[in-house]
């Protein structure tokens, strides 16, 4: 089957194919909890916009089999860590679940090697989180878990108490959370996350509690862990967040090792919850890194996964 699947360039005309395939593997991977953002399911706009974009780039190829589109994917390259990349986000694939597997090999067979015989040896995928059929297709390929996309509900109730002062952080409090972020940096770049995050400034950080909420949790004068919400202004069609939802990005959320475990990161998701709520906002999206040992057990919770990244790199002697 898979030689008689024919790989081209996608066409403006296999668009609206396309947008039916894709939103019915939303339909069926994506709606299944109250938490998941359900504008996807009703708008093709920005999809339709994406896809056209990228058919004119020429990042876009389909799978045909009998001259019918039975697949499609498209990508972006760009530099990550410094290394060449590619990535190709939920929104960029689909294919009928009849010919998933046939379709997917045949798409990735045919652009891997035109990213190999460039040097772009880290591949990056985002897939629906339930759909553990090309979960289990893309694991037989070497790829493995790298990011969770999660929604929840902002009228959710969390309950408890916490014997911690929780309180919005202010301008007088950005040395404080300069110096808990800089512990946050720390954290990332030690086993088994690895991840050297971005450093921010006192400016930047200003902005951020400016433009955002950001609570900080105290033990008496001593400041532990920090959180930080957002209000997104757009429909973002990369990780399928909406307009006017909770973002937990930026500086994202830390705790302090010796506090871990005792109910905090709880107290502070419920300010976030009530924060959200007090402000009309109706959903909230964290991502997170599955070697995130903590943050992977903690979201989990409180959040339903609705996206999974995963990343492959590719043997860097290929070409030697």
């Amino acid at each position: 089957m898979i030689n008689k699947i024919i790989i081209t360039d996608m066409q403006q005309s296999d668009i609206s194919q396309a947008l039916r395939m894709w939103q019915d593997q939303y339909e069926l991977y994506c709606t299944g909890d109250k938490a998941y953002p359900d504008y996807w399911r009703k708008s093709t706009k920005e999809m339709e916009e994406f896809l056209k974009k990228k058919i004119e780039s020429k990042t876009a190829v389909a799978a045909r089999l009998d001259n019918v589109l039975i697949g499609y994917m498209t990508f972006d390259e760009f530099p990550f860590n410094g290394e060449k990349s590619v990535f190709c986000p939920a929104v960029a694939h689909a294919a009928v679940e009849q010919y998933k597997e046939e379709a997917y090999l045949s798409l990735y067979k045919s652009v891997s090697q035109d990213w190999a015989n460039r040097n772009i040896f880290n591949h990056m995928w985002t897939i629906n989180y339930n759909d553990f059929r090309l979960r289990s297709i893309l694991y037989d390929l070497g790829f493995g878990s790298y990011v969770i996309d999660a929604f929840a509900c902002a009228s959710d109730i969390i309950s408890g108490c916490c014997e911690y002062q929780i309180r919005k952080a202010g301008l007088q409090d950005i040395d404080t959370l300069f110096h808990l972020v800089e512990k946050s940096r720390e954290y990332y770049r030690s086993a088994p996350l690895f991840l050297k995050r971005d450093q921010y400034s006192k400016k930047d950080l200003s902005e951020i509690v400016q433009n955002g909420g950001v609570f900080i949790a105290w033990e008496g004068s001593n400041a532990i862990g920090f959180i930080n919400v957002s209000i997104s202004q757009r429909h973002n069609i990369i990780e399928l967040s909406v307009s006017n939802g909770g973002l937990i990005d930026e500086i994202g959320v830390y705790i302090k090792p010796e506090y871990r475990g005792k109910g905090l990161g709880k107290e502070l998701l419920k300010n976030v919850f009530d924060y959200c709520s007090s402000n009309g906002i109706k959903g909230i999206h964290v991502d997170f890194e599955t070697a995130n040992l903590f943050a992977n057990k903690f979201w989990r919770k409180y959040f339903k996964p609705m996206l999974l990244s995963v990343r492959r790199t590719v043997n860097k002697n290929i070409n030697d």
